[in-house]
Order: C-alpha cells, then structure tokens, then sequence
C-alpha cells in the first residue's frame, strides 16, 4: 500500500509540476506580474481619484527603460519587478519641481492637491518623524514593499484559480485519471515497484523540490510549446508516464457512459491535487519515503532471531534479556516472555 502511495503522490507531483511550468510561462508571455504590479502602483498613486499621478510615474524615463515588450494578447507592458529603491527614486521625480532638486520633505508633495489622499499618507509619514529626506524616502520605500507583499498575494491567488483549469486540461490532455491510476498501480505489481523505486531515487536525490525558472518577457507561443515539450521529455517525466501508460488510445474512446463518468470525475480529482501545488506533494512524499525507509528490517535479517544481532539486542533491551523466541523469525514470531 505505501508503494501505492508513493506511485499517486509523485504522480501528482510531476503533473502538479507541469501546471507550474504552464503557469509560469504563460505568465511571462500574458505579462500577469507586471498587470499586478501596475494595480497595486495605481493603488499607491491614488489612480482613481487623480490618475495624474500615475500617469507621470508611468512616463518617467527610468520606468519607461523597465517596461516589457509588447506582445499579442499582453495584458500589461509593465515590469514583472520593480525595487523599492527605484520607486522612491521615480516618485520623487514625479512630485518635485522641475529642474530642481529635493532639498526637503515638502518638495515631496509639491502639485499634490490639499484633499488628496496621496498627500495625506506623505504627511503621515512626515508626522510620524521622517522629516529628513533620506528618512522620508527609506519610509517610501517600506510602504512600497507593504503594498507589494500585498500584490503578490493577489497574483498567486490568481495563479490558483487558473491553476485548477490549468490541471484539468492537463489531466484531460495526458488522460490523467487518479480511479485509472490507482487501479493500475494495485493491480500491476512490477510498475508499482518500478514507479515506487522512482519517486524514492527523486526524494533522496533532491533535498528541495526543482521548481522552473522564470522565463524571460518575450515569449512567443512556439517558445511556450517548446518549453513545454523539454518538460516532458524529463527522464523521470517520461517514465513515469510510459509505466502509468499515460495517454490516449482509440480503445479508449470506445467505452460506456458510465466509465466516462468516473473517467470525468477522475480527471477532476486529478485537477484538484495538481492545485495543491508541487511543493506540497513534494513534502508529503519526502515523509512517506522515510517511512518506507524506517518500516524496512535492516539487511540480513532472513535468518534466525537467535543468530541475528539486530533482533537479539533489541529484544534484550525490551524485556531484560528474559526472551525466548520460537522458530525462525517472521513478522508473525511470537514471544514467549518468562
């Protein structure tokens, strides 16, 4: 059964991990972190009642330099990353006089009109002791990362929900049944083996989870296909697949209804654990790999509980060497204790 297991959760595993892969490059292609990045300026630069603001921050030069290229059906040209050093730095080219430079805290709010709430959050900061320009900027530059940890927020649980149609297409896609999967794996003891082997050399090989890099901002669609395509031509992608027999074939298409219900609902069991995430099944399969691990008798211990060292001493140490054993060992021996 833990072989079973170990089979399911490094199949999640892998798939779970070609949804990331997915996700991350078509993240980069539709632009999604530079989208959330500019609601989350917009949202620090009051866009909705003075989008002025905004507007001039998203002409300064240094943030012009930073922008993505354009690409078909790109949501956003904004940049995936923008350091909290170059926001306070563009923000107060923004705000202060032309041609002069920032001399003092005020040059901050310049232009700001009196009711704006931008201008009300400056001198808060003001109040709060950051009169010094410097201060005033390090206190810019902590609000920034706040709103930032916030977005990113906003982008993962956005990532979370594509992630979830995201594994369905794949479950489809590969025929990705988890009811298939696990009959396959109780019923056919070699690639149970085999598959179990595999998800135990992938756990002891790699301390933490290989996740994919961050691809550039200038994917095409025929990039994306080949990324994809790399991915599943992995060693330990491939095999499994090819032992899970992963797929389609025309038998498959001629079945009844009712298989195709349980295939449906397969595929949709299938799609929420590759929403759990890689990371997750990743550490759930680190714990059940060390229980294999740790449930195993040490090697050589076939022979009688009388001669092996490893049975006696911890039967001396359990009831003070008053032992005696019957027969040969199993793990069904009986103890008989005086």
């Amino acid at each position: 059964m833990l072989e079973v297991i170990a089979g399911m959760i490094f199949t999640f595993m892998l798939l779970s991990l070609l949804g990331t892969t997915f996700n991350e490059l078509v993240s980069a292609w539709r632009g999604w972190r530079g989208f959330y990045l500019e609601e989350a300026l917009k949202r620090l630069l009051e866009y909705k009642d003075n989008p002025e603001v905004f507007n001039k921050f998203k002409q300064n030069a240094m943030f012009r330099q930073l922008m993505q290229h354009k690409a078909p059906l790109r949501v956003s040209q904004a940049p995936a990353y923008l350091s909290a050093t170059n926001f306070s730095s563009i923000l107060a080219n923004v705000l202060k006089k032309k041609n002069e430079l920032v001399q003092s805290v005020d040059d901050f709010m310049h232009g700001l009109p009196e009711d704006s709430q931008l201008r009300q959050v400056l001198e808060q900061f003001k109040e709060e002791g950051h009169t010094s320009v410097d201060a005033f900027k390090s206190r810019l530059q902590a609000w920034f990362d706040d709103v930032m940890y916030q977005s990113s927020g906003w982008y993962k649980r956005h990532l979370q929900f594509v992630t979830f149609f995201v594994g369905l297409g794949i479950a489809i896609v590969l025929n990705a049944d988890s009811f298939q999967i696990y009959s396959h794996l109780t019923n056919n003891a070699a690639n149970r083996q085999q598959l179990s082997l595999l998800a135990t050399a992938f756990a002891n090989e790699n301390e933490t989870l290989p996740m994919p890099t961050v691809p550039s901002d200038s994917l095409s669609g025929s990039e994306i296909k080949n990324e994809l395509k790399n991915f599943v031509n992995q060693p330990e992608f491939k095999e499994a697949s090819n032992i899970l027999g992963l797929g389609w074939s025309r038998s498959d298409f001629f079945v009844a209804p009712r298989t195709w219900l349980l295939r449906l609902l397969g595929w949709f069991i299938s799609a929420l654990a590759i929403s759990l995430g890689a990371p997750f099944w990743f550490d759930v399969l680190k714990k059940i790999i060390t229980i294999q691990s740790t449930g195993s008798m040490p090697s050589g211990t076939s022979g009688s509980a009388g001669d092996n060292k490893y049975w006696k001493r911890g039967c001396e140490e359990m009831i003070g060497n008053q032992v005696v054993v019957t027969g040969n060992w199993s793990p069904d021996s009986q103890l008989l204790v005086n």
